[in-house]
């Protein structure tokens, strides 16, 4: 890509905006109790830090991201029309996430570290849990690949505002189970175990 068609891409503030909705619609995602509701928040979430790493020009990023749009409409789909992801996607998933990382990280920039191994396991763990059907599960099992993202992006020391977007996802996600937990001790509905 030319320089002149990068400027014109380039735009901060426009960038920061779409950040700011990615942190929005992942937090809110976690106080639907439908799952395909989660999910197409997270999917919408996803497609505004799309937006926000074409602003900021940063491409090689926005591989792994489109591993994980893919990652979550495709699940979105599968619960849309009611049915359970074959575990072989979860699989799929999980290795193009390796792949994607391998081709930027490894083949391209050449700047593949140790701690990666965290982004890869958090990654990795989300198209596992996005493949659970209960909602009330996925609350559960996905501060997981949170932890790992978190402190992924805290050892790296420069991802401040990622580990504190995923911070604030786990912040909301915690109070949604405490909530809903409540809210079924009311209503006298059992809970996930």
């Amino acid at each position: 890509m030319n320089a002149n068609m990068m400027n014109s891409i380039y735009n901060p503030i426009l960038s920061q905006i779409a950040g700011f909705i990615t942190l929005f619609m992942m937090m809110i995602s976690y106080l639907f109790k439908a799952k395909s509701s989660f999910l197409l928040c997270q999917v919408l979430g996803l497609l505004a830090m799309f937006v926000s790493y074409l602003f900021k020009c940063e491409f090689f990023a926005m591989v792994s991201l489109t591993v994980s749009l893919s990652r979550t409409l495709t699940f979105f789909i599968y619960e849309k029309k009611n049915k359970r992801a074959p575990l072989s996607l979860a699989y799929l998933f999980a290795a193009l996430t390796l792949f994607a990382y391998i081709t930027v990280n490894l083949m391209i920039l050449k700047m593949a570290k140790p701690v990666d191994i965290l982004f890869l396991i958090a990654h990795a763990g989300y198209a596992f849990v996005f493949r659970i059907r209960d909602i009330r599960i996925v609350r559960k099992a996905i501060i997981i690949p949170h932890l790992f993202a978190i402190l992924y992006n805290l050892v790296l020391n420069g991802m401040l505002f990622v580990a504190i977007s995923y911070s604030f996802e786990l912040i909301v996600d915690l109070y949604s189970i405490f909530i809903n937990r409540e809210l079924n001790r009311k209503l006298d509905i059992p809970s996930a175990k």
